[in-house]
Protein backbone atom coordinates (compact mmCIF):
# COMPACT_ATOMS: atom_id res chain seq x y z
CA UNK A 1 0.00 0.00 0.00
CA UNK A 2 1.52 3.33 -1.02
CA UNK A 3 1.20 5.51 2.02
CA UNK A 4 0.71 9.20 2.28
CA UNK A 5 1.37 9.94 5.98
CA UNK A 6 -1.35 12.60 5.91
CA UNK A 7 -4.02 10.09 4.84
CA UNK A 8 -5.37 7.74 7.54
CA UNK A 9 -4.69 4.07 6.78
CA UNK A 10 -8.37 3.26 7.08
CA UNK A 11 -9.06 5.82 4.33
CA UNK A 12 -6.61 4.06 2.02
CA UNK A 13 -8.18 0.69 2.82
CA UNK A 14 -11.62 2.12 2.12
CA UNK A 15 -10.53 3.51 -1.26
CA UNK A 16 -9.00 0.16 -2.23
CA UNK A 17 -12.09 -1.74 -1.09
CA UNK A 18 -14.48 0.66 -2.85
CA UNK A 19 -12.70 0.41 -6.19
CA UNK A 20 -12.46 -3.38 -5.94
CA UNK A 21 -15.98 -4.30 -4.81
CA UNK A 22 -18.56 -1.59 -5.56
CA UNK A 23 -20.25 -2.34 -8.90
CA UNK A 24 -22.71 -0.08 -10.74
CA UNK A 25 -25.89 -1.20 -12.51
CA UNK A 26 -28.99 0.52 -13.83
CA UNK A 27 -30.71 -0.76 -10.66
CA UNK A 28 -28.20 0.86 -8.28
CA UNK A 29 -24.84 -0.16 -6.87
CA UNK A 30 -24.04 -3.48 -5.24
CA UNK A 31 -21.08 -5.05 -3.46
CA UNK A 32 -19.65 -7.97 -5.42
CA UNK A 33 -19.54 -10.88 -2.98
CA UNK A 34 -18.32 -13.45 -5.51
CA UNK A 35 -15.10 -15.40 -5.23
CA UNK A 36 -12.36 -14.22 -7.61
CA UNK A 37 -12.92 -15.27 -11.22
CA UNK A 38 -16.53 -16.24 -10.47
CA UNK A 39 -19.70 -14.67 -11.90
CA UNK A 40 -20.52 -11.36 -10.17
CA UNK A 41 -22.81 -11.92 -7.21
CA UNK A 42 -24.72 -9.59 -4.92
CA UNK A 43 -25.72 -10.80 -1.46
CA UNK A 44 -27.91 -9.17 1.15
CA UNK A 45 -24.92 -9.74 3.46
CA UNK A 46 -22.55 -7.87 1.15
CA UNK A 47 -25.12 -5.11 0.56
CA UNK A 48 -25.47 -4.62 4.31
CA UNK A 49 -21.71 -4.48 4.72
CA UNK A 50 -21.43 -2.02 1.85
CA UNK A 51 -23.98 0.26 3.44
CA UNK A 52 -22.20 0.04 6.82
CA UNK A 53 -18.86 0.88 5.20
CA UNK A 54 -20.30 3.73 3.15
CA UNK A 55 -22.18 5.50 5.95
CA UNK A 56 -19.02 5.36 8.09
CA UNK A 57 -16.94 6.69 5.20
CA UNK A 58 -19.50 9.47 4.65
CA UNK A 59 -19.28 10.45 8.31
CA UNK A 60 -15.57 11.07 7.72
CA UNK A 61 -16.06 12.90 4.43
CA UNK A 62 -14.72 10.07 2.27
CA UNK A 63 -18.03 9.12 0.59
CA UNK A 64 -21.12 11.04 -0.46
CA UNK A 65 -24.81 10.71 0.23
CA UNK A 66 -25.18 9.81 -3.43
CA UNK A 67 -22.81 6.86 -2.93
CA UNK A 68 -24.97 5.60 -0.09
CA UNK A 69 -28.23 6.21 -1.97
CA UNK A 70 -27.01 4.12 -4.92
CA UNK A 71 -26.66 1.17 -2.53
CA UNK A 72 -30.12 1.89 -1.11
CA UNK A 73 -31.56 1.93 -4.65
CA UNK A 74 -30.14 -1.52 -5.34
CA UNK A 75 -31.68 -2.85 -2.11
CA UNK A 76 -35.06 -1.33 -3.04
CA UNK A 77 -34.96 -3.05 -6.42
CA UNK A 78 -34.28 -6.43 -4.81
CA UNK A 79 -36.77 -6.67 -1.97
CA UNK A 80 -38.57 -9.99 -1.71
CA UNK A 81 -41.97 -8.53 -2.59
CA UNK A 82 -44.24 -5.54 -1.96
CA UNK A 83 -45.19 -6.79 1.52
CA UNK A 84 -41.89 -8.36 2.61
CA UNK A 85 -39.24 -5.63 2.67
CA UNK A 86 -36.35 -7.96 3.44
CA UNK A 87 -33.78 -8.24 0.67
CA UNK A 88 -33.62 -11.33 -1.53
CA UNK A 89 -30.42 -12.93 -0.32
CA UNK A 90 -28.64 -13.46 -3.66
CA UNK A 91 -28.48 -12.14 -7.23
CA UNK A 92 -26.13 -13.20 -9.99
CA UNK A 93 -25.12 -11.32 -13.11
CA UNK A 94 -26.94 -12.41 -16.26
CA UNK A 95 -25.91 -10.23 -19.19
CA UNK A 96 -26.14 -6.66 -17.89
CA UNK A 97 -28.70 -7.45 -15.17
CA UNK A 98 -28.53 -8.77 -11.62
CA UNK A 99 -31.12 -11.54 -11.40
CA UNK A 100 -32.67 -13.26 -8.39
CA UNK A 101 -33.44 -16.92 -9.10
CA UNK A 102 -36.77 -18.06 -7.62
CA UNK A 103 -35.01 -20.26 -5.02
CA UNK A 104 -32.99 -17.22 -3.86
CA UNK A 105 -35.99 -14.93 -3.31
CA UNK A 106 -35.75 -15.51 0.44
CA UNK A 107 -33.95 -13.59 3.17
CA UNK A 108 -30.77 -13.98 5.20
CA UNK A 109 -31.20 -12.20 8.53
CA UNK A 110 -27.63 -10.96 8.94
CA UNK A 111 -27.84 -8.82 5.79
CA UNK A 112 -31.18 -7.31 6.70
CA UNK A 113 -29.96 -6.34 10.17
CA UNK A 114 -27.02 -4.42 8.71
CA UNK A 115 -29.18 -2.75 6.04
CA UNK A 116 -31.67 -1.56 8.67
CA UNK A 117 -28.93 -0.38 11.03
CA UNK A 118 -27.12 1.56 8.32
CA UNK A 119 -30.38 3.23 7.21
CA UNK A 120 -30.99 4.43 10.77
CA UNK A 121 -27.41 5.70 10.90
CA UNK A 122 -28.03 7.55 7.63
CA UNK A 123 -31.17 9.09 9.10
CA UNK A 124 -29.15 10.33 12.09
CA UNK A 125 -26.46 11.76 9.78
CA UNK A 126 -28.45 13.27 6.90
CA UNK A 127 -32.05 13.21 8.10
CA UNK A 128 -34.89 11.71 6.08
CA UNK A 129 -36.35 14.75 4.32
CA UNK A 130 -34.25 14.41 1.16
CA UNK A 131 -34.59 12.01 -1.78
CA UNK A 132 -34.69 8.96 0.50
CA UNK A 133 -36.68 8.54 3.69
CA UNK A 134 -34.10 6.40 5.50
CA UNK A 135 -36.13 6.18 8.69
CA UNK A 136 -39.24 4.91 6.91
CA UNK A 137 -37.26 2.30 4.97
CA UNK A 138 -35.52 1.09 8.13
CA UNK A 139 -38.84 0.74 9.95
CA UNK A 140 -40.27 -1.28 7.05
CA UNK A 141 -37.33 -3.70 7.27
CA UNK A 142 -37.61 -3.95 11.05
CA UNK A 143 -41.33 -4.64 10.81
CA UNK A 144 -40.66 -7.32 8.17
CA UNK A 145 -37.98 -8.91 10.38
CA UNK A 146 -40.51 -9.18 13.20
CA UNK A 147 -43.23 -10.45 10.89
CA UNK A 148 -41.22 -12.98 8.90
CA UNK A 149 -38.26 -14.06 11.08
CA UNK A 150 -39.23 -13.51 14.74
CA UNK A 151 -39.59 -16.82 16.58
CA UNK A 152 -41.80 -15.74 19.49
CA UNK A 153 -41.33 -18.96 21.44
CA UNK A 154 -37.59 -18.34 21.73
CA UNK A 155 -37.60 -14.51 21.42
CA UNK A 156 -34.94 -14.73 18.71
CA UNK A 157 -34.76 -14.16 14.95
CA UNK A 158 -34.47 -17.17 12.66
CA UNK A 159 -31.70 -17.37 10.06
CA UNK A 160 -34.13 -16.19 7.36
CA UNK A 161 -37.81 -15.79 6.51
CA UNK A 162 -37.89 -19.29 4.99
CA UNK A 163 -37.03 -20.85 8.37
CA UNK A 164 -39.77 -19.41 10.59
CA UNK A 165 -42.40 -22.07 9.88
CA UNK A 166 -39.98 -24.93 9.28
CA UNK A 167 -39.99 -27.69 11.95
CA UNK A 168 -36.32 -28.36 11.14
CA UNK A 169 -35.03 -24.78 11.11
CA UNK A 170 -37.34 -22.60 13.22
CA UNK A 171 -35.13 -22.96 16.34
CA UNK A 172 -31.81 -22.67 14.46
CA UNK A 173 -29.93 -19.41 15.03
CA UNK A 174 -26.87 -17.86 13.44
CA UNK A 175 -24.85 -16.83 16.51
CA UNK A 176 -23.42 -13.78 14.75
CA UNK A 177 -27.01 -12.48 14.40
CA UNK A 178 -27.07 -12.12 18.20
CA UNK A 179 -26.17 -8.43 18.23
CA UNK A 180 -27.57 -6.91 21.44
CA UNK A 181 -26.32 -3.41 20.52
CA UNK A 182 -28.41 -3.49 17.33
CA UNK A 183 -31.54 -4.73 19.07
CA UNK A 184 -31.23 -2.14 21.85
CA UNK A 185 -30.79 0.54 19.16
CA UNK A 186 -33.83 -0.74 17.24
CA UNK A 187 -35.87 -0.57 20.45
CA UNK A 188 -34.81 3.04 21.08
CA UNK A 189 -35.76 3.97 17.51
CA UNK A 190 -39.10 2.11 17.34
CA UNK A 191 -40.23 1.65 20.98
CA UNK A 192 -41.34 -1.85 19.95
CA UNK A 193 -40.91 -4.08 23.02
CA UNK A 194 -40.04 -7.09 20.85
CA UNK A 195 -36.57 -5.67 20.21
CA UNK A 196 -35.95 -5.36 23.94
CA UNK A 197 -36.95 -9.02 24.40
CA UNK A 198 -34.69 -10.11 21.52
CA UNK A 199 -31.77 -8.14 22.97
CA UNK A 200 -32.22 -9.72 26.41
CA UNK A 201 -32.50 -13.27 25.01
CA UNK A 202 -29.47 -12.71 22.73
CA UNK A 203 -27.31 -11.84 25.74
CA UNK A 204 -28.55 -14.91 27.62
CA UNK A 205 -27.85 -17.26 24.70
CA UNK A 206 -24.38 -15.84 24.06
CA UNK A 207 -23.57 -16.16 27.76
CA UNK A 208 -24.78 -19.77 27.86
CA UNK A 209 -22.81 -20.78 24.77
CA UNK A 210 -19.67 -19.07 26.07
CA UNK A 211 -19.90 -21.01 29.32
CA UNK A 212 -20.23 -24.38 27.58
CA UNK A 213 -16.48 -24.74 26.92
CA UNK A 214 -13.14 -23.60 28.35
CA UNK A 215 -12.12 -21.60 25.27
CA UNK A 216 -15.15 -19.31 25.08
CA UNK A 217 -15.37 -20.05 21.35
CA UNK A 218 -18.90 -19.99 19.96
CA UNK A 219 -20.35 -22.06 17.10
CA UNK A 220 -21.47 -20.71 13.74
CA UNK A 221 -24.99 -21.98 14.46
CA UNK A 222 -26.90 -23.14 17.51
CA UNK A 223 -30.31 -24.47 18.44
CA UNK A 224 -32.28 -22.42 20.94
CA UNK A 225 -35.23 -24.15 22.51
CA UNK A 226 -37.37 -22.78 25.32
CA UNK A 227 -34.88 -23.45 28.15
CA UNK A 228 -31.85 -24.98 26.43
CA UNK A 229 -29.19 -23.86 23.98
CA UNK A 230 -26.89 -26.24 22.12
CA UNK A 231 -24.31 -25.97 19.37
CA UNK A 232 -25.48 -27.08 15.94
CA UNK A 233 -24.37 -30.44 14.63
CA UNK A 234 -22.37 -30.68 11.37
CA UNK A 235 -24.46 -30.05 8.23
CA UNK A 236 -27.32 -28.44 10.17
CA UNK A 237 -27.41 -25.74 7.48
CA UNK A 238 -24.19 -24.83 5.66
CA UNK A 239 -21.62 -27.58 6.17
CA UNK A 240 -19.25 -29.59 8.32
CA UNK A 241 -18.29 -26.61 10.50
CA UNK A 242 -21.79 -25.50 11.54
CA UNK A 243 -20.96 -26.36 15.15
CA UNK A 244 -17.45 -24.87 15.07
CA UNK A 245 -16.02 -21.36 15.41
CA UNK A 246 -15.87 -20.72 11.68
CA UNK A 247 -16.77 -18.17 9.01
CA UNK A 248 -19.99 -16.95 10.63
CA UNK A 249 -19.05 -16.91 14.32
CA UNK A 250 -15.82 -15.05 13.55
CA UNK A 251 -17.91 -11.85 13.42
CA UNK A 252 -19.04 -12.15 17.05
CA UNK A 253 -16.08 -10.34 18.74
CA UNK A 254 -16.56 -7.35 16.42
CA UNK A 255 -20.33 -7.33 16.95
CA UNK A 256 -20.04 -7.53 20.74
CA UNK A 257 -17.53 -4.68 20.80
CA UNK A 258 -20.42 -2.37 19.85
CA UNK A 259 -21.60 -2.71 23.44
CA UNK A 260 -19.79 -2.00 26.72
CA UNK A 261 -22.04 -4.19 28.87
CA UNK A 262 -20.20 -6.18 31.52
CA UNK A 263 -21.73 -9.50 30.47
CA UNK A 264 -20.84 -9.06 26.77
CA UNK A 265 -17.32 -7.90 27.55
CA UNK A 266 -16.88 -10.96 29.77
CA UNK A 267 -17.76 -13.10 26.72
CA UNK A 268 -15.26 -11.23 24.55
CA UNK A 269 -12.55 -11.37 27.23
CA UNK A 270 -12.89 -15.14 27.45
CA UNK A 271 -12.42 -15.35 23.68
CA UNK A 272 -9.48 -12.97 23.84
CA UNK A 273 -7.81 -15.05 26.56
CA UNK A 274 -7.90 -18.00 24.17
CA UNK A 275 -6.52 -16.05 21.22
CA UNK A 276 -3.81 -14.38 23.32
CA UNK A 277 -2.31 -17.86 23.83
CA UNK A 278 -2.20 -18.65 20.11
CA UNK A 279 0.96 -17.93 18.13
CA UNK A 280 -1.23 -17.43 15.03
CA UNK A 281 -4.94 -16.80 14.61
CA UNK A 282 -6.12 -19.55 12.28
CA UNK A 283 -9.19 -19.54 10.04
CA UNK A 284 -11.43 -21.59 12.30
CA UNK A 285 -11.41 -23.77 15.41
CA UNK A 286 -13.37 -26.51 17.09
CA UNK A 287 -15.01 -25.27 20.27
CA UNK A 288 -12.31 -27.08 22.27
CA UNK A 289 -9.70 -24.93 20.51
CA UNK A 290 -8.28 -27.25 17.86
CA UNK A 291 -7.45 -25.38 14.65
CA UNK A 292 -9.49 -26.46 11.63
CA UNK A 293 -7.00 -25.37 8.95
CA UNK A 294 -3.27 -24.53 8.82
CA UNK A 295 -3.78 -21.02 7.40
CA UNK A 296 -4.93 -17.63 8.63
CA UNK A 297 -7.48 -15.18 7.24
CA UNK A 298 -8.15 -11.53 7.94
CA UNK A 299 -11.79 -12.57 8.38
CA UNK A 300 -10.68 -14.10 11.70
CA UNK A 301 -7.94 -11.66 12.68
CA UNK A 302 -9.85 -8.40 12.13
CA UNK A 303 -12.79 -8.98 14.53
CA UNK A 304 -10.34 -10.04 17.25
CA UNK A 305 -8.42 -6.78 16.70
CA UNK A 306 -11.56 -4.77 17.50
CA UNK A 307 -12.36 -6.74 20.66
CA UNK A 308 -8.71 -6.62 21.76
CA UNK A 309 -8.45 -2.86 21.29
CA UNK A 310 -11.58 -2.38 23.38
CA UNK A 311 -9.81 -4.38 26.11
CA UNK A 312 -6.26 -3.23 25.32
CA UNK A 313 -5.23 -2.73 28.95
CA UNK A 314 -5.68 -6.45 29.55
CA UNK A 315 -4.65 -7.65 26.06
CA UNK A 316 -2.01 -5.10 25.01
CA UNK A 317 0.19 -7.45 22.94
CA UNK A 318 -2.73 -9.08 21.12
CA UNK A 319 -4.25 -5.66 20.45
CA UNK A 320 -1.03 -4.19 19.06
CA UNK A 321 -0.28 -7.16 16.78
CA UNK A 322 -3.79 -7.54 15.36
CA UNK A 323 -4.34 -3.80 14.93
CA UNK A 324 -1.08 -3.57 12.97
CA UNK A 325 -2.25 -6.38 10.65
CA UNK A 326 -5.67 -4.84 10.05
CA UNK A 327 -4.30 -1.39 9.21
CA UNK A 328 -1.25 -2.46 7.21
CA UNK A 329 -2.05 -5.72 5.42
CA UNK A 330 -3.11 -5.34 1.79
CA UNK A 331 -6.53 -6.51 0.68
CA UNK A 332 -6.34 -10.06 -0.66
CA UNK A 333 -9.19 -10.22 -3.17
CA UNK A 334 -11.35 -12.34 -0.87
CA UNK A 335 -14.53 -10.26 -0.50
CA UNK A 336 -15.44 -11.53 2.96
CA UNK A 337 -12.00 -11.15 4.51
CA UNK A 338 -11.38 -7.78 2.84
CA UNK A 339 -14.74 -6.40 3.93
CA UNK A 340 -14.33 -7.50 7.56
CA UNK A 341 -10.87 -5.92 7.46
CA UNK A 342 -12.28 -2.56 6.33
CA UNK A 343 -15.21 -2.66 8.75
CA UNK A 344 -12.84 -3.52 11.59
CA UNK A 345 -10.45 -0.76 10.52
CA UNK A 346 -13.31 1.73 10.86
CA UNK A 347 -14.06 0.36 14.34
CA UNK A 348 -10.40 0.72 15.35
CA UNK A 349 -10.30 4.27 13.97
CA UNK A 350 -13.48 5.23 15.83
CA UNK A 351 -12.21 3.69 19.08
CA UNK A 352 -8.98 5.66 18.71
CA UNK A 353 -10.93 8.88 18.24
CA UNK A 354 -13.07 8.11 21.30
CA UNK A 355 -9.93 7.68 23.40
CA UNK A 356 -8.28 10.90 22.27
Amino acid sequence: MHENPAVPKVHLLFEQWHSKYIKATADGNYVNGALPQKKATALSESQGYGMLVTIQAAQKGWATQHDFNRLVTYYLNHQINAQNHLMAWKQTKEGNSMVTAAKNNVSATDGDLDIAYSLLQADSFWGSTGKVNYQQLAHKILNSLLRYTYQRETNLLTVGDWALNSPQYSKLIRTSDLIPAYYQYFYRKTKNQSWKLIAKKSVAVLNTLSAQNKTGLLPDFAYSHLNTVSSATPYSLEGANDGNYAWNATRIPWRLALNNSQVLQKINKKLLSFFAKQSTIHAGYTLSGKQLVPYSSMAFTAPIAVAAMQNSKQFAALSAATKKSVLNDKLTGNYYADTLQVLSAFSLENMGEDNE
